[in-house]
């Protein structure tokens, strides 16, 4: 671009401040996005300080450093900002917090109230139950013999055997989980409750588990990657650029992301 670095202006928010100084150089959002790969909608959540949409803090740090650096400034002025913003919310709640209000304690006397209350419902409750132990049992009917000669069986159907599941129905022991990244991802992986990859995946790169009970994914560009579920192809989990969050893989529910005939001329909108 030609612009040399410039330290960002200590007033007013990161988001302002970014969208500001684009302007005054006469930058498009388009010409960051096609320059740095970032996705539009990220671009415009970061100029609008809706941190909320971004992927989480190591993926904003990226944009951030990189959207700075496109437009000629100083990167770690910027996200010392934003992290002094990160700060100031953390107190802010904390704060908020203090100024909340223990809750009340019951008073005493209403608290002696519902335990006599407790007391006597008990005691209302054994005495029920001694009632009815002490109650004579009615005598049983008998039935008249009858007066025919002939004794007739009593016929008796057994219940039907019960349907044993399908083989695709049953649940499996392992899930043997394959993921290839096509395009520059986000991404954190949790295997049976235990972290296994968290940051960004470059294209080209692969990555194999197992598990025993489910897998957890959270996605920054969910239709960058593509994967299988013990050798059988997994469906798109979203559009390029889509961040996709709690999708959980189990060995009771893997086969609903799996690809089947009637599906796989399915695509995303």
């Amino acid at each position: 671009m030609g612009l040399g670095c410039h330290k960002i202006h200590p007033m007013g928010s990161v988001g302002d401040d970014l969208k500001r100084e684009r302007e005054l150089r006469g930058i498009s959002l388009k010409e960051i996005a096609d320059s740095t790969k970032i996705n539009m909608r990220f671009l415009k959540a970061l100029e609008k300080d809706q941190m909320d949409i971004l992927p989480g803090k190591f993926f904003t740090k990226g944009i951030i450093r990189s959207y700075a650096k496109f437009i000629g400034l100083d990167e770690h002025s910027v996200l010392n900002k934003y992290y002094q913003s990160l700060q100031q919310q953390e107190q802010s709640q904390e704060e908020q917090k203090k100024k909340e209000k223990p809750p009340t304690k019951m008073p005493k006397r209403f608290k002696t109230l519902l335990n006599v209350t407790l007391l006597f419902l008990a005691l209302l409750a054994f005495l029920f139950i001694l009632y009815l132990l002490f109650q004579k049992k009615e005598p049983k009917s008998t039935v008249p013999p009858s007066s025919s000669a002939t004794i007739l069986h009593e016929e008796r159907s057994l219940p039907p055997k019960p349907k044993e599941p399908s083989s695709s129905e049953q649940k499996i022991k392992k899930l043997n989980f394959n993921i290839s990244f096509e395009e520059k991802t986000w991404i954190k992986l949790f295997v049976d409750g235990e972290k296994k990859l968290d940051g960004i995946m470059n294209p080209g790169k692969k990555f194999q588990v197992q598990a025993s009970k489910e897998i957890l994914l959270h996605l920054g560009n969910a239709g960058g990657v593509s994967y299988t579920i013990n050798n059988q192809k997994g469906k798109i989990l979203g559009a390029s650029g889509e961040v996709v969050k709690n999708i959980r893989i189990t060995t009771e529910n893997y086969q609903q992301y799996l690809i089947r005939k009637k599906d796989s001329s399915t695509t995303i909108n």
